[in-house]
């Protein structure tokens, strides 16, 4: 005899308050912030407890940061 599963199974999220989404805006406005007061990627990165890459990444994607790298990972984000 084959048991049936119950729709909506599956795994309970470990935490449900979490939001992948909120937390990338918020992560993208500080470094946003920092960014414009000057600070170097790496002390960014340090007070957000990122990597200089992630960093660079948020700040490409909110527009701020430019280089010819830039521009390309942009249009491509744009692109989907």
């Amino acid at each position: 005899m084959k048991k049936t599963r119950k729709p909506g199974g599956g795994r309970k999220k470990l935490k449900p308050e979490y939001d992948a989404g909120k937390n990338l805006k918020e992560q993208m406005k500080s470094a946003v912030v920092l960014y414009e007061e000057d600070c170097s990627l790496q002390s960014i990165a340090d007070a957000l407890a990122l990597n200089p890459i992630k960093v660079r990444k948020l700040l490409i994607t909110a527009g701020v940061y430019e280089s010819e790298v830039a521009e390309k990972v942009k249009n491509t984000f744009e692109e989907y």
